[in-house]
């Protein structure tokens, strides 16, 4: 009998069109497997143009939230209506729960189904969240030290979902009426003999929008470029700003057909229409994520909050653009009073760029202020991201491929093909420094825990000799936290060891100083593997050492 999947995935158009690659790898794990998925009732349109789908089972998500803060009925009555729509998931005998998304909410559904292999976050009645998987717990770990992170989220979702795997676009199935209808619909607009670009101006949240007016002056250059026709797309909440994008269009002596496709399509026919269209030019929104998968070139503004690397568009032939300053992207948890990164993207630059996607034209001379990457597909089949112009700090350079092959190592198994950088990082030696101080104390800590499983076992048991150990050992853990995240050396460690701390499990007191031991135990060897990388630059003959233990390859210059 086939294998059985349930995919929960209800918060995101984008995450869902992010899940495909996930998909495809299933088939590639469990040939045949029938993958059924739990999807928000907005969102069930999109689900139906993915592949490798059984059954689209969907709940109106939003309104069980509306309902429960407006105390429309009581909590009782809303978890019990929505326990009834479960109720037949039980009985299917699913084999995997993957849970794409992270809240307790899903995490008790994905408990109350039932299956033994949960991936993501499970919330089982009598206790907290627990996240399984450790790329699912990569991703709740990431936003601590977002400026190294090289995985982008279709890969976490493909990876911790199912494994390692061939390389898998990600692709919609756009049906034969959706498709004639949108031909139809741009034959409608005119400029049937131009090709059409589409320009997404508006964005879910404006912190990660583009300037309005800066839109309609890009516009307006490259149609003094180019013979070339627009389709602006977007919800009737984005109305205001793609009004104010067209009166800078024709401010700026736009001259180009706008075909104002705004709130006058069904998600499916947006598909289709950007699919009619040579290029998108957006910021990081759900239809970014559907201009890839039906296979056209997107130019994605990445500013605010938006980190192209996370969340930019997934697989070969597409273009991000950041702004060159320090502090891109913000943390998510920040209050920007400027904006400023907006403004280092200037309009005749991405005017440059667009024209070189639609007609070959040189690629754009003089960058300024801004960095251009063109995604790709890298030496170990996920998603990458190449400079094109630009220049990139040199420690978030060094870190972000370090920990790209790092990461990759520890949860696969397997020795990464990304090359290791050639030179020591900029801070090799402050780093040796710390790592020759931390060691000793792990190792320390790695005893406290060991003397707390063996008092534990004990009987009657040492309550105070536990109590007190307990408390030498969070003091020690704190100390060590702290001065790790000094370093991103070992930043990226401590805050996986401060979530495995957070997320130990067990049954009984013995079990649960067991699963800390462990915890500390996993942290201590990743910080030998760190220090091991670092002092392998002292190897004369160049050889570097993977996060396995194995000798890689001899890529230091001679």
């Amino acid at each position: 009998m086939s294998k059985r999947v349930l995919l929960i995935n209800i918060t995101r158009m984008g995450d869902l069109v992010q899940m495909g690659t996930l998909l495809q790898r299933l088939q590639h794990e469990w040939p045949g497997a029938a993958v059924d998925l739990v999807v928000d009732t907005r969102f069930a349109p999109i689900a139906k143009l993915l592949p490798h789908l059984r059954h689209i089972i969907d709940y109106d998500f939003h309104r069980l939230v509306d309902e429960s803060r407006a105390q429309v009925q009581d909590v009782v009555t809303l978890y019990r209506d929505m326990t009834e729509w479960a109720a037949p998931l039980l009985e299917s005998g699913y084999n995997r729960v993957v849970n794409l998304t992270f809240n307790r909410r899903s995490g008790l559904l994905a408990s109350y189904v039932g299956a033994k292999d949960i991936r993501g976050i499970s919330a089982p009645k009598d206790g907290d969240v627990t996240i399984h998987n450790p790329w699912m717990a990569y991703l709740t770990d990431v936003h601590n030290q977002r400026r190294f992170n090289h995985f982008n989220l279709v890969d976490i979702y493909a990876l911790g979902g199912s494994g390692t795997g061939p390389v898998a676009p990600l692709t919609l199935n756009i049906p034969a009426n959706t498709a004639q209808w949108a031909r139809e619909f741009l034959a409608s607009q005119g400029g049937q003999q131009l090709p059409w670009m589409a320009v997404q101006v508006g964005a879910s949240d404006p912190m990660k929008a583009w300037r309005p007016e800066l839109f309609g002056q890009t516009l307006a250059a490259l149609s003094r470029q180019t013979q070339v026709g627009y389709v602006l797309i977007g919800t009737e909440a984005e109305r205001k700003a793609i009004d104010a994008a067209q009166i800078a269009f024709r401010q700026a002596g736009g001259c180009a057909p706008l075909c104002n496709a705004v709130g006058r399509t069904t998600l499916p026919q947006l598909a289709a229409v950007l699919a009619q269209c040579r290029l998108l030019l957006t910021n990081d929104t759900g239809p970014m994520h559907l201009a890839v998968g039906v296979g056209i070139p997107v130019v994605d503004l990445s500013v605010g909050h938006v980190d192209f690397r996370e969340t930019g568009p997934y697989g070969p032939g597409h273009w991000m653009v950041q702004p060159e300053m320090s502090c891109a992207p913000c943390g998510f948890d920040e209050v920007c009073l400027h904006h400023a990164c907006k403004d280092r993207l200037v309009p005749e630059q991405i005017a440059m760029l667009c024209l070189h996607v639609l007609t070959g034209a040189e690629f754009p001379a003089r960058t300024p202020g801004i960095r251009i990457y063109r995604s790709r597909v890298d030496e170990d089949g996920l998603g990458g991201t190449e400079l094109y112009a630009g220049r990139e700090d040199a420690l978030v350079r060094w870190y972000g491929r370090f920990w790209r092959r790092f990461w990759f190592e520890q949860f696969t198994g397997r020795p990464s093909l990304v090359p290791m950088d050639p030179e020591p990082s900029p801070d090799r030696v402050e780093v040796l420094a710390l790592l020759e101080h931390l060691i000793p104390l792990a190792t320390k800590l790695v005893s406290q825990a060991e003397e707390l499983v063996r008092l534990t076992a004990k009987q009657p048991l040492p309550i105070q000799r536990i109590q007190e150990l307990h408390q030498h050992e969070n003091r020690a853990r704190q100390a060590l936290v702290a001065l790790s995240l000094q370093s991103p050396a070992t930043a990226s460690l401590a805050v996986a060891l401060v979530r495995d701390t957070h997320n130990d499990d067990g049954q009984g007191l013995t079990d649960m100083a067991q699963s800390r031991l462990a915890s500390y135990r996993r942290w201590q060897k990743r910080l030998l593997l760190v220090a091991s990388s670092f002092r392998s630059f002292n190897n004369p003959q160049g050889v570097v050492v993977s996060t396995q233990g194995r000798p890689l390859s001899m890529v230091r210059s001679a």
